[in-house]
């Protein structure tokens, strides 16, 4: 009898173990999983060095407004690329087996004040291009007050992500079967108290106001080079080559901005628009490929903090000679060592000893 029993509590340990989280984990991560976490390890292999090529060549951002937000840019685009991209990663890997609520909370608040201090940082400098080109002769943004409009750039996102920390949003929890619950590190509203809906909605709501507002900016921005571009074209060109090469550079600078502008329109609108789609859909009944799509879409928002390499290296000159100028001298470099290391593997010939004989 008592072998009976022993035989029963073993047999009923092992079935507990097979379909604990853990399995249920591993299974997910093996079959509906690959294809985000490939997505996540691209995106870390491009945003790591390419933010870094750009604080890298960049470094001397003092010398100019629009230089210095774009540092400072990919500043936090670093952070994203270090924090953000390891977290969703981790995320995945434990997806039904998510233990620490507090890391789950203190690092997506983290991620909204860089989310909300990026965003704040693209409107500062569509604002700087506005009154540049827009209004030439009025008071701009300079080196010397840019450094107060970041830092309250950092205020404003830093206060948007205190919600997200202070206040302890259960983890998700998904009846996995077989009695299992998984527990997940989420940050959709589908399941959050109504005070915290109507939080994500202000802050979903803001973000939707600044990106109207950069593409209304945008617009006059354009429709003034229009006008200049006109109105240079039935001037002396003589008279205007000064002008019509600063008119170029403010062209490129425009474009970079605004081709930011649009990933960043692009690469997040999927998220917002993610939340509110989902709603009433269970994720356990969605096919491998669907499920795989759906968690690379609440993912786009990342796209955004590795693609600037990118924009600045198709539109400006200068990134692109250092950039290629720092490819070519690592090729040489490992030529180089290359060639070194073969010499010094080629053996002498002996060579013969007289020994007076």
């Amino acid at each position: 009898m008592e072998n009976n029993t022993d035989l029963l509590t073993e047999v009923t340990t092992t079935v507990n173990a097979f379909l604990s989280r853990e399995y249920y984990t591993e299974q997910i991560v093996n079959q509906k999983l690959v294809a985000p976490i490939v997505y996540l390890a691209i995106l870390l292999l491009i945003g790591l060095p390419g933010n870094i090529s750009i604080l890298i060549i960049y470094r001397n951002y003092n010398k100019n407004v629009y230089r210095k937000i774009i540092w400072i840019i990919a500043i936090v685009d670093l952070l994203f690329c270090l924090i953000g991209v390891p977290f969703n990663l981790g995320r995945l890997f434990n997806y039904y087996n998510f233990k620490s609520l507090r890391a789950c909370q203190i690092v997506a608040g983290l991620l909204d004040s860089g989310i909300m201090t990026s965003t704040h940082l693209l409107v500062l400098l569509t604002v700087h291009r506005y009154r540049q080109v827009c209004y030439p002769l009025r008071r701009q943004i300079t080196t010397q007050n840019v450094t107060y409009f970041i830092a309250a750039c950092f205020a404003i996102g830093f206060a948007s992500g205190i919600p997200q920390i202070a206040v302890l949003q259960p983890l998700g929890e998904t009846e996995i079967g077989n009695r299992v619950t998984g527990y997940t590190c989420t940050v959709a509203w589908k399941d959050s108290p109504p005070g915290w809906k109507n939080y994500n909605i202000f802050l979903s709501s803001l973000f939707l106001f600044y990106t109207i507002l950069l593409f209304v900016l945008y617009a006059f921005i354009g429709r003034t080079l229009l006008r200049l571009k006109r109105r240079r074209r039935t001037d002396n060109y003589r008279e205007n080559a000064t002008n019509n090469r600063s008119s170029g550079l403010s062209m490129k600078i425009t474009q970079i901005a605004f081709t930011v502008s649009i990933v960043f329109a692009i690469s997040y609108v999927p998220l917002f628009l993610n939340e509110v789609a989902i709603k009433d859909v269970d994720e356990t009944k969605l096919s491998w490929t669907k499920f795989a799509f759906l968690k690379i879409v609440q993912r786009s928002y990342l796209i955004n903090h590795v693609a600037n390499a990118f924009i600045y290296y198709r539109f400006d000159n200068h990134f692109r000679s250092r950039l290629n100028s720092c490819f070519i001298t690592s090729a040489q470099c490992m030529k180089n060592d290359n060639n070194n290391e073969q010499t010094n593997n080629v053996t002498e010939p002996p060579r013969s000893v007289n020994l007076g004989i």
